[in-house]
């Protein structure tokens, strides 16, 4: 592979991981707030699921927004922008309920 290549596809990805960050960042407050009072009782591939389907909607209009911000050339990209951050989302929230659990004393029946 030639250098301009390679540095192109670097550029390229660098910026996908910058823009995928700014939507997952600004949708993970509303994606909590619709998915936190059901996590507890979902198992976890329901759980991935269950924020998957819930994010999305969220995540389209912030993608949106980001578009009408950045211009075309984001647009160009935008359903891998949204894929990559629908993906942080559950793994971050995943993880946030992982550790509250992992945080809470158990109680055990006497």
């Amino acid at each position: 592979m030639l250098w301009p290549q390679r540095i192109t596809r670097w550029l390229i990805s660098d910026r996908l991981a910058e823009m995928t960050e700014r939507v997952a960042g600004r949708s993970r407050m509303a994606v909590w707030q619709r998915v936190a009072d059901r996590l507890a009782e979902l198992g976890p591939i329901e759980a991935r699921g269950y924020i998957r389907a819930r994010a999305i909607a969220v995540v389209q209009a912030e993608a949106d927004r980001l578009v009408e911000q950045e211009g075309p050339r984001v647009g160009r990209i935008r359903e891998r922008i949204i894929a990559a951050a629908t993906q942080s989302l559950v793994e971050t929230i995943i993880l946030q309920v992982q550790q509250r659990c992992a945080a809470q004393p158990r109680r055990y029946a006497a």
